[in-house]
């Protein structure tokens, strides 16, 4: 049996587990599904939003500090979760309490720490290239293209606990897998967590790097490719079998920029904010 044999059968027990409750997918925080319902509902007051995120006194600090940082502050120091909803508006609040709420669920992830630790910072970088590459284009949310950066690769995090249960595959085999299967396994939970669809099919094909929808502007899918790209870069490692080709995606996300990512150097604060205690 090769190895795209062996996958598609791993993931077919892999999903046996999950219809057996044998291996549960993690459910969205609590916090996120009120903040999204009541943000959602179209009669929302900012106090009412101010009490649920309060709920949850470590998001409600975090979020806090990310509203004071160099980014989001318009002058007067926040110092309350109200001046920080009047600040963001509450579809940027939603997003930023989104991803604080996720990040808080994969830092209690099991796992080697460290190569958590990688995963989660690897996140928030990609994360934030999503953002300042949709910021380009008008049409795109780049709130939206910033969370679905943050969980392009979350399939990882599930996939890893069934593929340690495996006592048959050597630790080579499992990274192997996991690189073959989290696009899939990340679609799967996104769609349990009822994300938009956009989200989901970022963590499906962002590992489909030769993707050309036919086009000639980016979609999500194309952002997040090019911010993978990006980040890991072509020089060595997973992607150094793409140096000098061309990949459509990027020549669509890279297309009339310039090309130093000015605003990046600035977004370092907002991930070290959102990972720091």
């Amino acid at each position: 049996m090769d190895m795209k044999q062996r996958a598609r059968e791993l993931l077919r027990r892999l999903e046996a587990a999950i219809a057996a409750n044998q291996l549960v997918l993690p459910s969205l925080p609590e916090v996120v599904i009120r903040v999204r319902a009541l943000t959602e509902s179209g009669n929302c007051s900012v106090e009412e939003l101010e009490r649920e995120i309060s709920r949850d006194p470590a998001i409600a600090a975090r979020l806090v500090k990310v509203a004071n940082s160099s980014i989001m502050r318009r002058g007067v120091p926040v110092s309350s979760v109200r001046q920080a909803i009047v600040l963001l508006g509450f579809r940027l609040v939603r997003s930023m309490v989104t991803q604080l709420a996720l990040l808080q669920t994969m830092g209690r992830a099991g796992g080697d720490p460290g190569r958590l630790r990688g995963f989660v910072e690897g996140g928030l970088h990609i994360s934030a290239l999503c953002r300042d590459l949709a910021e380009s284009f008008p049409y795109l949310d780049a709130e939206l293209a910033a969370l679905g950066g943050l969980l392009h690769d979350i399939g990882k995090l599930p996939l890893r606990e069934f593929l340690r249960q495996q006592p048959e595959l050597s630790g080579i085999e499992r990274l192997r897998f996991e690189l073959m299967l989290h696009p899939l396994v990340g679609a799967m939970l996104l769609r349990h967590w009822d994300m938009p669809e956009e989200l989901i099919q970022m963590a499906r094909w962002h590992e489909t790097v030769l993707r050309d929808n036919g086009r000639p502007l980016p979609d999500y899918v194309d952002v997040v490719i090019a911010a993978n790209l990006m980040h890991y870069g072509t020089q060595k490692g997973r992607y150094a079998r793409y140096a000098g080709v061309s990949v459509p995606a990027l020549e669509k996300c890279l297309t009339g920029r310039n090309q130093d990512e000015p605003n990046l150097h600035v977004r370092r604060e907002l991930v070290q904010l959102m990972t720091s205690e």
